[in-house]
């Protein structure tokens, strides 16, 4: 079918009025930019709609001229490609300005918020007006919770998806659809929903909507927790102690002795480096936590360093609730972390890697040039030591093969699974640097393929590799319920489905 394109840009300005929509080059333009670097189509125009009703006209217009529609919460979807759009010829609708947190339930423990509500905006609500917190990443203050969940993004001491309590969606086909037991009220307005069993009755269609581009979340519930005080144990230790490491932390969680998540990084991190020394020597990092009684937690504390100490070259305890001398300023930002607070840290100590410091509160680190650009692949692993290990073998081989330097993470995403974290970082103004960086990523995603090891989360490059799998039964399914919710495919084409349904 013909696209008219012109004739949408001028409905959606008369329908959700000339300010929210954008449509010159130079706009435009600027919106493409991403800190991977990746070459984009031109947008057809940026679209910023401040609630659901201006949404569902927007989904409207999309559908009378068959323009499609990218949509983002923030954007900020950092070395996977930001806010562009996998298909050319979409318009990008950013929720940014749909940011209500439209309820906070103590009794029950739940937010009900808008895709435009930030880590910083529910985590200063929480600590203002509640003993509640949600785990934040480490990302930035102003990355949508809701975009984040989406994409099974993971988080600090915890694994956000299984915070995901239910959802509103606005659908291709114009229907607003509400999970669990949330749609039984739509027909009784006198009754206020409380969420507190996620599935509802019947199918559990929640997780239908992460990672996919079956509807447009508009609203999502998420479970709060207590904030409670825990002790954040921060380990270094060398490369050759990695195997044993990680099998005695397996069996401390498994009696549950410790929480049920770990993070491992090479202590060449930006996040993590003494000195700005950026180059691997080596030496690793891990953080976990756990929590108690002052009692519980002491025994605790005993029982990892017997357990663990012998395998580190240095070994702290912090207390997510006392002011203390530090040694490192990432250990206060770990203590921050384990109150549910967001920080900026992780995107300012990657400019320090450029000697680029921050001159505002935004950090749109899409627009600024100076910072290093990054890639990142991202697959789901066992949590096995040997396969990690085999993994990290993988990722060294093909970074020399490109010569690029890798930087190593690897974060709990549940009880059996680390979602790993490469990145190469490069010069955004060398064009070799980061063409080698675009084919490190894709030939490390062949080669983890070859091996068993698949995308935790797809950039927009290798959605088309994943998802157009000639008769695969899974993504032919997901097809069939991509054409009868969204008729007309112009709710995000490509992303994480089949590009023509």
């Amino acid at each position: 079918m013909m696209r008219n394109y012109q004739k949408a840009i001028q409905a959606w300005k008369d329908e959700i009025g000339s300010s929210k929509v954008e449509s010159s080059r130079e706009v435009t333009k600027k919106y493409t930019q991403n800190i991977t670097e990746y070459e984009t189509e031109p947008l057809v125009a940026i679209l910023k709609p401040e609630n659901r009703s201006e949404l569902e006209k927007i989904v409207a217009v999309a559908n009378q001229y068959h323009v499609p529609i990218y949509v983002v919460s923030t954007g900020k979807n950092w070395g996977l490609g930001s806010k562009i759009p996998i298909t050319k010829g979409c318009a990008l609708v950013i929720l940014s300005f749909m940011n209500h947190i439209r309820e906070v339930n103590e009794k029950y423990r739940y937010a009900i918020i808008e895709p435009g509500v930030t880590q910083k905006k529910l985590s200063d609500y929480l600590l203002k007006n509640t003993n509640l917190m949600l785990p934040s990443t480490g990302s930035a203050e102003n990355t949508s919770i809701v975009g984040n969940l989406l994409d099974r993004g993971s988080v600090f001491f915890a694994h956000r998806y299984e915070f995901l309590t239910g959802l509103e969606v606005l659908l291709g086909n114009g229907k607003i659809v509400r999970t669990g037991f949330w749609h039984y009220f739509d027909v009784d307005e006198t009754k206020k929903p409380i969420f507190f069993h996620p599935p509802g009755v019947g199918p559990d269609i929640n997780g239908m909507f992460t990672q996919s581009n079956l509807g447009i979340v508009t609203a999502m519930v998420v479970r709060l927790k207590p904030r409670i005080p825990t002790t954040i144990v921060y380990g270094e230790f060398k490369e050759k102690s990695l195997v044993e490491f990680i099998n005695t932390f397996i069996q401390l969680k498994e009696i549950k002795l410790i929480n049920n998540w770990l993070m491992i990084t090479n202590k060449n991190d930006p996040r993590t480096t003494v000195a700005n020394q950026f180059n691997y020597t080596g030496d690793w990092s891990a953080i976990f936590n756990f929590y108690g009684t002052e009692e519980i937690k002491s025994l605790c504390t005993e029982k990892v360093k017997t357990k663990i100490g012998n395998l580190c070259d240095h070994l702290i305890f912090l207390n997510s609730e006392a002011e203390e001398s530090l040694s490192h300023r990432y250990h206060s930002i770990l203590q921050m972390l384990g109150n549910g607070i967001p920080s900026n840290y992780s995107i300012e100590t990657m400019g320090e890697m450029n000697k680029f410091e921050f001159q505002n509160s935004e950090y749109e680190i899409d627009f600024y040039k100076k910072i290093p650009g990054f890639i990142a692949v991202t697959p789901a692993i066992p949590f096995e030591s040997m396969v990690i290990k085999k993994v990290i073998y993988l990722v060294n081989q093909v970074s020399q093969e490109f010569n690029v330097t890798p930087f190593h993470n690897f974060v709990s995403i549940g009880e059996m699974a680390l979602e790993g974290l490469f990145r190469v970082y490069f010069d955004r103004e060398k064009q070799q640097e980061i063409t080698n960086a675009h084919q490190w990523a894709k030939h490390l995603n062949r080669e983890l393929e070859k091996i068993g090891i698949y995308p935790y989360r797809m950039s927009i490059k290798e959605m088309n590799h994943f998802s157009d799998r000639h008769n695969d039964p899974y993504w032919e399914t997901i097809g069939g319920i991509k054409k009868l919710l969204d008729p007309n495919n112009i709710i995000s084409p490509g992303n994480y489905c089949v590009e023509n349904i």
